[in-house]
């Protein structure tokens, strides 16, 4: 996996230089439960091996589709079968349910290397920033600046003891060009990923995000 300084350009960057206004993660998760409940999804409990949660995150969100002339929806429809460029992954998404009825505000950041920008509304504007890099799309945002953490060398311990809990997404620090450093949330997945892949990446990110300011909580001041 990539370094997350390679999600984003300096345009992007400078956006995110300033940290968004923190709100318990208990508003962000019943924000999200209730609006699945609202969609007539329904929860159930599945009990799976660690090595496989990633899998299951998958196709938890293939299940929230109508199933295709009654069979599961495989391997086929995991893979967008050619590779994504910032311009079609935006138009791609433009489509999205969630920007047209404008719970994601959508756009386009110019920079040396272009990124996409969501603003997750029902969660605050959280922003969201995904790059296409190479062979890989880097998906990522800021978890908390470095002058917002009360010990940084006991938050900095904590973080690289927290691989297990946030499936699909990594922690690293970030120097901004305003010279702020921070810390960012990212997970990266292959650009020709479907966009359902994308889209699941998105939302993992958001969800353990909110786990992150969770778990963090007293790290911070």
């Amino acid at each position: 996996m990539k370094s997350s300084s390679a999600a984003g350009s300096s345009a992007g960057k400078e956006e995110r230089s300033k940290p968004s206004t923190k709100k318990p993660s208990s508003f962000y998760m019943k924000q999200m439960r209730a609006a699945l409940a609202a969609a007539g999804y329904v929860k159930h409990e599945t009990w799976v091996l660690p090595e496989n949660r990633s899998l299951l995150k998958q196709m938890e969100q293939q299940l929230r589709q109508p199933i295709l002339a009654g069979s599961f929806m495989s391997e086929k429809y995991m893979s967008a079968g050619n590779n994504w460029t910032i311009d079609r992954l935006f138009t791609a998404l433009q489509a999205l349910d969630e920007v047209v009825s404008q719970e994601i505000t959508l756009s386009l950041v110019q920079g040396s290397e272009s990124s996409i920008k969501l603003e997750m509304n029902e969660f605050g504007g959280l922003p969201i920033y995904i790059a296409v890099v190479g062979e890989q799309i880097i998906v990522d945002t800021v978890l908390v600046d470095i002058d917002s953490i009360s010990d940084v060398r006991a938050f900095n311990d904590a973080v690289l003891r927290s691989r297990e809990l946030f499936p699909l997404s990594s922690i690293g620090i970030e120097s901004m060009p305003n010279g702020q450093t921070v810390y960012n949330m990212f997970g990266a997945l292959s650009s020709d990923s479907s966009l359902t892949n994308v889209v699941t990446e998105i939302k993992t990110l958001v969800d353990n995000v909110h786990r992150a300011s969770e778990a963090f909580e007293h790290f911070f001041k």
